[in-house]
């Protein structure tokens, strides 16, 4: 087991759930996801593709090359996404920390996913830009933010190394067929990798949207999928509910909310790399689930952080929260405190200890807490963070998202709100602009000028 899942105050707080029904209902559903589709040339054993993803290698190789073509000539990486086109990589390449250096080979790596002026310019104004690659993504090729971004991007950096050298900067991701992005990047003969066109950004962190971040920073995304795949496989081949752990999540979501009105999913790691995961999770869920009035709300929170902030009112709030609680294993790990510089004998209880000793000793003491109030508690146990474990968390949450949304009834690989919401920004820009019709962005209207010099090699540096 990759890990383990233990729930309190939910199912032994209730005997009227009928977990039979559910096991019926949920094997019923299982069977429509093996259909066979056919995609091109290849054959797919499930519905959709992202159940698909994690069996599949024939894809890595043109990615890594791809990696490997940045990594080894650029120093930093700019990734110009939003959504599900950056949160997932992002998620991934949080498991190598806080680097404060980064070893020969490898690429600093930012994610400017939050469009602000303030925080673009001073990205743009201190990156070496002749040393930097911008990975531009959007499955649509019509994100706003991410043209807009791209757009400034792109006039800074062809000022600087000119119109034959700019393609070297650019890789762009985006689905088949005409759009903004598309047109763009033919245009100016930028390297386009296409992203599937059924896959959604949300479910896509395991095609080369997250993978190509992931492999430009060393991470083993074979035992990523391969972790996925494990959760997959027991899942499809488990023969009662109980064996099926992200089912029985998805009905605890479901009774709760049913039968005690319960609407808020908190989210709380101990692990200070797992806070991507929460983040992706949060748009997994809630723009999946959200819909036609029904669906719960994700909220994240950090341990041991989050202890001094919100656990007050975790413990002595409203009981309308579920809480799923990740711990990991830690004893021992980190530095250790020194007991020759405790004097004061109210924390002689630290004294020797590690700082993991510290963190599982304080996860531990929030799941009792949270348990002896009687709130609905979920807690995963992991050993460890790797490739392999996030790759198994991922699949699980994929799974108990799409469980959920069975039987809630809604429909979750689509997003209505978020496109109509999409169109009222272009409304606003334009009238802001006068603009009937199309919306005035600054570089928009670049073309290539022929005859342009290339710039010299030494036409390097940063943008002042």
């Amino acid at each position: 087991m990759l890990y383990e899942t233990q729930f309190e105050n939910i199912f032994d707080a209730n005997d009227d759930i009928d977990l039979s029904s559910y096991e019926k209902r949920v094997k019923e559903f299982l069977t429509t996801l093996r259909e066979k589709r056919k995609y091109g040339n290849n054959r797919r054993k499930f519905l959709y593709p992202y159940l698909q993803l994690p069996s599949e290698r024939d894809d890595l190789t043109e990615i890594r090359r791809t990696a490997d073509r940045i990594s080894k000539r650029f120093k930093d990486v700019v990734v110009l996404g939003t959504g599900g086109s950056s949160l997932g990589a992002q998620m991934l390449v949080a498991l190598t920390g806080e680097q404060i250096y980064v070893p020969n080979g490898k690429a600093r790596i930012h994610f400017p996913d939050n469009l602000g002026p303030h925080t673009m310019h001073q990205l743009i104004s201190e990156l070496d830009l002749g040393n930097t690659h911008f990975l531009v993504i959007s499955k649509s090729g019509g994100t706003a933010e991410t043209i807009a971004q791209m757009l400034a991007c792109f006039s800074y950096m062809r000022a600087l190394v000119g119109d034959n050298e700019i393609q070297n900067h650019f890789t762009v991701i985006v689905q088949p067929g005409k759009s903004f992005l598309h047109d763009f990047a033919v245009k100016w003969r930028l390297p386009i990798h296409y992203h599937d066109p059924d896959l959604g950004g949300r479910f896509s962190v395991l095609s080369i949207v997250g993978l190509l971040p992931a492999m430009i920073v060393g991470l083993d995304v074979v035992a990523l999928r391969d972790g996925a795949q494990q959760v997959l496989n027991r899942m499809m081949n488990a023969e009662k509910i109980t064996e099926m752990a992200p089912a029985m999540g998805a009905i605890a979501v479901y009774e709760l909310q049913k039968n005690r009105n319960i609407n808020i999913n908190v989210m709380m790691p101990y692990e200070c790399r797992l806070t991507g995961f929460s983040n992706w999770y949060k748009q997994l869920w809630a723009e999946s689930l959200g819909k036609k009035g029904k669906g719960t709300t994700p909220f994240s929170a950090l341990g041991p952080m989050d202890q001094h902030s919100q656990l007050q009112l975790f413990l002595d709030g409203p009981n309308d929260k579920y809480f799923t609680v990740i711990t990991v294993s830690s004893k021992g790990e980190g530095p250790t405190i020194d007991s020759m510089l405790i004097e004061d004998k109210d924390f002689y209880f630290m004294a020797g200890s590690t700082i993991g000793d510290l963190v599982e000793a304080e996860a531990d003491s929030t799941v009792e807490a949270l348990g002896e109030r009687g709130k609905p508690i979920r807690q995963i146990k992991i050993r460890e963070i790797n490739e392999r474990i996030l790759g198994a968390l991922i699949m699980h949450f994929i799974l108990e998202t799409i469980i959920t949304a069975e039987l809630l009834g809604v429909n979750p690989h689509d997003q209505p709100s978020v496109e109509y919401g999409k169109n009222l920004t272009k409304e606003y820009l334009s009238r802001l602009h006068n603009v009937n019709q199309t919306i005035s962005v600054p570089g928009a209207n670049i073309l290539p000028k022929k005859g342009a010099k290339k710039a010299s090699s030494t036409n390097k540096g940063k943008v002042k």
